[in-house]
């Protein structure tokens, strides 16, 4: 999402319809995108992130914000 050493900051609390996960990070230029999976390189450590959040808590959408750009997810409560 926006490379090495990069410091970002999880926010994470409850709504009334479920818990909200944030990630703020301060890069503006890389902004993330929908991909499938990388397959090309079976032993990479990165870039798969994203798309297994997307996996598990599709709908996650991302904002600028006073400090960079945040990624959010609400996760609903199960009913």
């Amino acid at each position: 999402m926006c490379g090495d050493h990069v410091p970002l900051v999880v926010d994470v609390h409850t709504a009334p319809t479920g818990v909200w996960v944030k990630v703020h990070d301060p890069e503006t230029l890389r902004m993330p995108r929908r991909v499938g999976v990388p397959t090309e390189d079976a032993e990479s450590e990165s870039g798969r992130g994203l798309p297994l959040i997307d996996h598990l808590a599709p709908g996650w959408h991302t904002t600028f914000t006073a400090v960079g750009k945040q990624v959010r997810r609400l996760l609903d409560h199960p009913r």
